[in-house]
C-alpha cells in the first residue's frame, strides 16, 4: 500500500490544542511527523504541547487566526525552528449556534474572520513561504456537514453555515489553482464529534439525538484525525479538491 506516514516532515495543526485538533496532531506524531501545533490560549497550549512531545517532536505557536497581519511571521518562526512545511492541517474555528434573526455584525465578524478569513491566509503564508517554492505539499481544511446541508434547530447557524461552505469552495478553488505546485488540497466535513458540548450531555440525550443517524453515534476525535491523515499523506497523491464528509451517514438521510 502506498506510505501513510509522515518519517522526516513537518506538519502544521491549527487549533491543535483540544478536542479534534488534538488528535489530529497526536496521530500525525505516531504517523512520524513532526508537529507544530497553533492555539490562541497560551496555557491550553502549553499543555498539550507537553503532552504530545511524550510521543515525538512538537512545538507550540500562539496565534489568533483572526489576526491574520500576525500569521505570517508565525509561519517564518515554524520553518525556522522545525523546519520547512509539509502538511498544513487547518482544525482551528468558532462555532456559535444561533437563528438568523439574532445574530449581531460582531457575531457575524467574528466566526467568518476566523473560520474564512485566517484560514485563506494561514494557507496563503503556508504556501507562499514553504511550499511552493519546494513544489510540494498536502492541506487538509475543516469544513462541517453544516457547509453541505441545511441544520435545523437547534444546530441552525447562518454565520456558521456560510463559513464551512465558504471553506468547502476555497478548497476546491486552491486545489485547482495550486496543483501545478504539486499541492494537494482537501477538506473534511464532520458531523457530530464527541468533544465539548456533546460530552457534557447526558448519555440518554446523546444517544437520542444521534439515533437518526444511520450508525447511530457521533464519531470519536479520532475517527475524524484518520480521515484528515489518509488525505494528508501520499495514499492520497491522485486526490485533490474533494470534501470528504464523516458524520456516520447522517447527511444522507438528512436531520
Amino acid at each position: 500500500m502506498t506510505n501513510t506516514r509522515f518519517d522526516g516532515k513537518v506538519a502544521v495543526v491549527t487549533g491543535g490544542t483540544s478536542g479534534t485538533g488534538y488528535a489530529c496532531a497526536e496521530m500525525l506524531l505516531d504517523l512520524g511527523a513532526k508537529v507544530a501545533v497553533i492555539g490562541s490560549n497560551a496555557e491550553r497550549m502549553a499543555k498539550a504541547v507537553e503532552k504530545l512531545r511524550q510521543k515525538g517532536t512538537a512545538g507550540g505557536y500562539q496565534l489568533n487566526l483572526a489576526k491574520v497581519g500576525d500569521i505570517p511571521a508565525v509561519v517564518a518562526k515554524i520553518r525556522e525552528e522545525m523546519g520547512e512545511i509539509d502538511v498544513l492541517v487547518q482544525a482551528a474555528g468558532v462555532m456559535q449556534a444561533s437563528p438568523a434573526c439574532d445574530i449581531s455584525e460582531e457575531n457575524w465578524d467574528l466566526v467568518i474572520d476566523v473560520n474564512v478569513k485566517g484560514l485563506f491566509y494561514m494557507m496563503k503564508a503556508v504556501t507562499d513561504q514553504s511550499m511552493i517554492p519546494r513544489n510540494t505539499g498536502s492541506i487538509v481544511n475543516f469544513s462541517s456537514i453544516a457547509g453541505v446541508m441545511g441544520m435545523g434547530e437547534p444546530l441552525c447557524s447562518a454565520h456558521y453555515s456560510a463559513s464551512k461552505g465558504a471553506v468547502v469552495q476555497l478548497t476546491r478553488q486552491a486545489a485547482v489553482e495550486w496543483a501545478k505546485y504539486n499541492i494537494r488540497t482537501n477538506a473534511v466535513a464532520p458531523g457530530g464529534i464527541m468533544t465539548g458540548p456533546l460530552l457534557q450531555m447526558p448519555p440518554e440525550m446523546v444517544a437520542a439525538i444521534s439515533a437518526p443517524i444511520p450508525l447511530k453515534r457521533f464519531s470519536q476525535p479520532s475517527e475524524i484525525a484518520s480521515g484528515v491523515c489518509f488525505l494528508a499523506s501520499d495514499a492520497a497523491s491522485m486526490i485533490t479538491g474533494q470534501i470528504l464528509v464523516i458524520d456516520g451517514g447522517g447527511s444522507i438521510v438528512g436531520h
